[in-house]
Parts: C-alpha cells; sequence; structure tokens
C-alpha cells in the first residue's frame, strides 16, 4: 500500500513540475519574437494576419511587408469580434492599396488553433511553403507554436505589429499558452 501511495506522490509531483515548467518558459517566451520574418534566408510567399486587432495595426504591418515586396499576397483569418473580422481586414487593407487579386480571406476561425487549421486548408495557403505570421507582439509565440502544431508542412516567421505588453497581458497570454500546449494546440517548443 505504501509502494502505491509512494508512486502516486511521485507521478503528482512530477506533473505538477512539468506544468510549473511549461509555465515558466511561457511566461519567458510571451513578447518575444520568434523566427522574425526579416531574418528569414528565403523569400516569403505570404502573410497570415490574424484577426483580433481592431484598430487595424496587424493590417498595416501586413501591407508594409506586401508593399516592400516581401510577400506577395495577404490572407486574413477570422471571424472577429465586432470590427476586427477577416472581411473588414481585408476591406481595409484593399482601401490601402492591396490589389482584391492578392487578398485571401477566411472568416470562420474563432481562436488561434482555427486561424491556422482553417488557413492552412485554403488553396492559395496549401501552396504557399514560407508564411509571415502577422499578431500582435505579445501574441506571437503562442501563435508560431500553434502553427507549428496546426500546419506542420509549412515553415512559419513571425512579423508582428507592436503593441505595449502590458501584465494584464503578458499574465493573460502566459495562461493560454500554457493551456494550448498541454491541449496539444500548439507545441510545446
Amino acid at each position: 500500500m505504501k509502494t502505491v501511495l509512494w508512486a502516486g506522490a511521485l507521478t503528482i509531483t512530477s506533473a505538477a513540475a512539468l506544468v510549473l515548467g511549461i509555465g515558466v518558459l511561457a511566461w519567458l517566451r510571451v513578447g518575444k519574437i520568434p523566427e522574425p520574418c526579416d531574418k528569414a534566408a528565403q523569400p516569403l510567399d505570404i502573410a497570415l494576419v490574424l484577426s483580433g486587432g481592431p484598430d487595424y495595426r496587424r493590417t498595416r504591418r501586413a501591407i508594409d511587408l506586401y508593399n516592400d515586396g516581401a510577400v506577395t499576397r495577404v490572407a486574413f483569418t477570422g471571424a472577429g469580434h465586432g470590427g476586427d473580422s477577416a472581411p473588414r481586414l481585408a476591406r481595409e487593407a484593399q482601401l490601402l492599396g492591396v490589389p482584391s487579386r492578392d487578398i485571401v480571406v477566411e472568416n470562420r476561425a474563432r481562436s488561434t488553433a482555427e486561424n491556422f487549421r482553417y488557413s492552412c486548408a485554403l488553396p492559395a495557403l496549401a501552396k504557399a511553403n514560407r508564411v509571415a505570421i502577422v499578431t500582435d507582439q505579445f501574441h506571437a509565440y503562442r501563435a508560431w507554436l500553434t502553427a507549428k502544431r496546426q500546419c506542420a508542412d509549412r515553415i512559419f516567421c513571425s512579423a508582428p505589429a507592436p503593441l505595449e505588453l502590458t501584465h494584464a497581458r503578458h499574465v493573460s497570454e502566459a495562461r493560454t499558452l500554457v493551456a494550448y500546449q498541454l491541449l496539444r494546440r500548439a507545441t510545446l517548443w
């Protein structure tokens, strides 16, 4: 009986240590830029803009990549919450000069995991090998790890829009990153 209790306590302790370790790593990663696009050795195929920025900062970042010739197409993903849906972000990109032929829209996703699951199934992204992820900087690490899990056959880099990393954002994003990793929506590394 003592052996069973000891084994159970060891299992619980090991699981707690694993979760704590993942939590510490998540805390340290939030706000960092994984695989920056500006250091990419090869040209990029498309920018994938995750909805969530109602002030169009993500859209403007993707348009900068497009205007600089870093990408030839821009994809917008997400059902959005009010003003940040993919169709609305795409309309803003058109108003700012991106031709409709170079815009792709995915409007079903309601989470970061769905952003990649649905977008990677689109014909425009099926042909893309190198994808620039455009999101806010505090969200960049989770987006990149999620992309690696959901679309493992692509190469991703990060081209985040700068946004101040407040304490509240840091806590929320670290907690969500841990959940994504434990639920296997994102890779661990």
